[in-house]
């Protein structure tokens, strides 16, 4: 009975992983990175720059909306590993050539999400001169900045212009 307990609990934490685990395969997009972002600063992770695309999953969103190629074969990742998000988690979807990864975190008030569509007058007036937010961009292109906004900390992905 003790080895089933132990390969459930194996098996859940396999599961876990594949939404919300560690994401060592999406090299430096992890916390700590966001948290080294200077409030107000566009910053540029340089690993990024292999990947076709960088898309946002906010909390509750399993599969990107857009129709493009790109949307399409991250969308058939996300079902085939049966992707899910909720409440408390938000990722970003790193495109590849070859492959696809998924950088999950755990939403925090020193991290949280921003997507463009959340990205009112007052929080476009803390983003630097320039800066497009978007829900996909470019792996070459893709930028993020840290905001502080009503006691929390926010990334918001996009590009500069």
């Amino acid at each position: 009975m003790r080895v089933h307990f132990v390969g459930i609990v194996g098996l859940l934490t396999l599961l876990g992983s594949i939404t919300y685990g560690s994401f060592a395969h999406a090299g430096s997009l992890d916390e700590d990175a966001f948290k080294k972002i200077p409030i107000g600063k566009a910053t540029k992770f340089s690993n990024l720059s292999s990947f076709e695309a960088v898309c946002l999953l906010q909390p509750y969103q399993d599969r990107l909306y857009s129709k493009d190629a790109v949307a399409v074969r991250a969308n058939k990742y996300l079902a085939a590993n049966n992707y899910s998000s909720d409440e408390g988690h938000f990722a970003f979807v790193l495109v590849g050539k070859e492959a696809i990864e998924i950088a999950s975190f755990e939403r925090s008030q020193k991290l949280d999400v921003l997507a463009k569509h959340e990205v009112s007058t007052a929080v476009d007036e803390m983003l630097p001169k320039g800066f497009a937010p978007l829900d996909c961009a470019g792996g070459e292109s893709a930028v993020f900045v840290r905001i502080g906004l009503r006691a929390r900390t926010y990334v918001v992905l996009g590009e500069l212009h």
